[in-house]
């Protein structure tokens, strides 16, 4: 019996030993197979610990016909507004190991803002942007997209 308390109170610490403490704040969607340009994802999140890095993480299928994204994020917080337009390439050297032939489904980790310095009630907002060539308006409906989701963590760099 002692030998079992043992066990179950070193599994306990174990358990409470690996939580990450660097997360702030996640929030996913899943997306019905498609992400649509009026549905931007939102996360409203209260700040107590800067900087702060921002990534968003992207799960497609092979039904993804583009191979990048241009993404809209949008940053509110009481001193700051922050706009800006990413373009990330899917078959960058960093993510070979993703885009194997071996897997349909993929996952993408995109930093949206690193080494942030806010603070408060903050709103992190991301749409796409992304358009065919003979188009002049992003795609309404971007086919291949399972999930999306936003990560807040505390960021390791020092400013």
């Amino acid at each position: 019996m002692r030998r079992f308390s043992f066990f179950l109170f070193s599994i306990y610490f174990l358990i409470i030993g690996c939580k990450d403490e660097s997360t702030i704040h996640s929030v996913y969607i899943e997306t019905n197979g498609f992400w649509s340009k009026d549905e931007p994802i939102k996360a409203s999140l209260e700040i107590s610990e800067s900087p702060i890095d921002i990534y968003l993480f992207l799960k497609i299928n092979e039904d993804y016909p583009f191979s990048n994204i241009y993404l809209l994020s949008n940053l509110e917080n009481n001193n700051l507004n922050l706009t800006d337009t990413i373009s990330f390439r899917f078959d960058e050297a960093e993510n070979k190991n993703l885009l194997s032939k071996q897997t349909r489904i993929k996952t993408f980790k995109i930093p949206i803002h690193k080494n942030i310095n806010v603070s408060g009630e903050t709103l992190v907002e991301v749409s796409h942007a992304v358009r065919y060539i003979d188009s002049v308006g992003a795609v309404m409906k971007l086919q291949g997209i399972l999930d999306v989701g936003i990560l807040v963590n505390k960021s390791n760099e020092k400013i």
